[in-house]
């Protein structure tokens, strides 16, 4: 097998690297042109596998997990990676890949910058010097991303732009990766969004007024920009040919402080090393440096927009409770798009009441004669029979849910043990206090323990009782128990143009 996998990942700290740009981009012309000087190389078919915003710490990882079932298939003969951490951080993970399975697969491994090349180790394996360089990949890629987010701080601090795109409006100046300008064919797209809030127009009806002028969209701006690649959005798979303004990319835009010429940082907290989860933060606690750039719109706009969008209910966008049950699970089925959500808010007449309205539409189908739309209590209708045997179900459910988490724990505890056994001895093994067949021997027989506590994990989680949902079904209110069903019980949900509803069940 010829084929040449270049593995490409990108992990959201590269995108805040104040040196050396690590971009997909640049991982993929480097390599490409090793692969342009290497005789052996030269003929071979090249694809690509690319994680654009994963941590090396986290093997859940789609094109990672393409490849390792390409390589499993036969399918891939070199692998190449601009460095062994672009491959994995987990020492113990690569070195069994580098040492054993490769090796054994007759698959040949290069990491450029680490100067490695499988096919002159002995045993086209892993060697000593190698192994420690994994290891010292493990053991310091939190502490290398403390530091990088320490970094990222300081340069924040600064005024500078760090993000990996200019936000809409701007681009990025090219005598300067950490400043933006302002950009001429869309900047005054975004003026216009806020002049049509300050006029009464809502965010869907300014999105909706964007797509009959037929105005760029951020994607569409990104595309032309060669920064992102936008082909593959439809649930069904099938090209994204049209991209259209939606009620949330006006809101998002708005409430960009940005667009004020001010620089605001310190908004959010990861709530781990390394990884894509974060919190916001309250106001008091942002850093705001005024006059950094160009503005768009000036601070008066700004906060006169604001104010009129905190007195309204915006889609998703207004706490809890204008959010849907249904997110994310709702869809168009005349073209697989997922649906956007809506929450109107009407006052009366010589009342203080205030009704709501929520509803879902299509962005792709609303231009037909027909459109797709529907009403949320529809839905919720359809649904309310089944509400009666889930929570009686629960109920019977509950003692068995306890049980069943506790199994769980314990498993999880065991498997915990065995990795930590795991790089107990192939560090012994480095060190040489045992040998290569008594580390391959407790190795196997550590491995083949993990398989079976794994394969009663699988089990567990096949019987559908959902460990994080437990409860007493007695003790829901109608919200919350019309919640739970959906979380628990529903996949997706399909809307047709004349008003079917098709629920599909997890």
């Amino acid at each position: 097998m010829n084929k040449i996998a270049i593995y490409l990942r990108l992990s959201e700290e590269d995108y805040h690297k104040v040196d050396e740009s690590e971009s997909i981009a640049n991982q993929r012309d480097y390599i490409k042109s090793y692969i342009e000087n290497e005789t052996s190389l030269k003929s071979c078919e090249i694809e690509e596998y690319v994680d654009d915003g994963y941590s090396a710490t986290n093997t859940n990882r789609p094109s990672f997990l393409r490849l390792i079932e390409d390589i499993k298939s036969g399918k891939v003969g070199t692998i190449i990676v601009k460095d062994m951490s672009r491959f994995s951080r987990d020492y113990i993970l690569l070195g069994d890949y580098l040492s054993n399975i490769l090796p054994f697969l007759k698959i040949r491994f290069i990491a450029i910058n680490d100067c490695y090349d499988s096919i002159n180790e002995n045993g086209n394996g892993l060697d000593m010097d190698t192994q420690f360089k994994t290891l010292y990949y493990d053991l310091f890629s939190k502490e290398l991303s403390e530091k990088v987010r320490s970094s990222i701080r300081q340069i924040k601090s600064q005024g500078k732009n760090i993000n990996w795109a200019a936000p809409f409006g701007y681009i990025k100046d090219p005598k300067d990766k950490h400043s933006i300008i302002i950009d001429e064919k869309t900047a005054f797209i975004v003026k216009e969004a806020f002049d049509l809030l300050l006029k009464g127009y809502s965010c869907i009806q300014v999105a909706n007024i964007f797509n009959e002028k037929g105005y760029i969209t951020r994607s569409e701006r990104k595309e032309e920009l060669k920064l992102s690649d936008y082909t593959g959005n439809l649930i069904t798979g099938s090209e994204v040919k049209k991209r259209v303004w939606t009620n949330a990319a006006i809101s998002q835009i708005t409430r960009n402080e940005l667009y004020t010429g001010d620089y605001v940082y310190n908004k959010f907290k990861e709530t781990k090393i390394g990884g894509r989860k974060r919190i916001l933060l309250p106001e008091d606690e942002w850093k705001i440096l005024p006059n950094t750039h160009e503005s768009i719109i000036s601070r008066e706009v700004f906060d006169k927009v604001k104010k009129i969008k905190e007195k309204r209910s915006f889609g998703g966008y207004t706490g809890n409770k204008n959010r849907s049950i249904f997110s994310d699970k709702i869809f168009c089925k005349e073209c697989g798009r997922h649906m956007s959500f809506r929450c109107d808010s009407r006052q009366k007449k010589n009342s203080d009441k205030i009704y709501k309205y929520k509803s879902y539409y299509c962005n792709l189908c609303k231009d037909e004669k027909t459109p797709n739309n529907i009403r949320e209590k529809d839905i919720i209708e359809l649904i309310k029979p089944k509400l009666k045997d889930f929570n009686i179900q629960n109920t019977l459910n509950e003692e068995k849910v306890i049980e069943h988490k506790n199994v769980e724990e314990d498993i999880l505890k065991e498997i915990s043990i065995l990795n930590s056994n795991l790089q107990i001895i192939y560090e012994n093994y480095k060190r040489k206090n045992i040998s290569k067949e008594a580390y391959l021997k407790e190795k196997t027989f550590i491995k083949d323990k993990k398989i079976l506590l794994e394969s009663r994990l699988k089990e567990l989680k096949s019987e559908k009782i959902d460990l994080k949902k437990e409860f007493d079904g007695n003790s829901l209110d109608k919200n919350n128990l019309l919640k739970s069903y959906v979380d628990s019980s529903i996949d997706k949900i399909f809307v047709s143009r004349t008003g079917e509803i098709e629920i599909v069940e997890k």
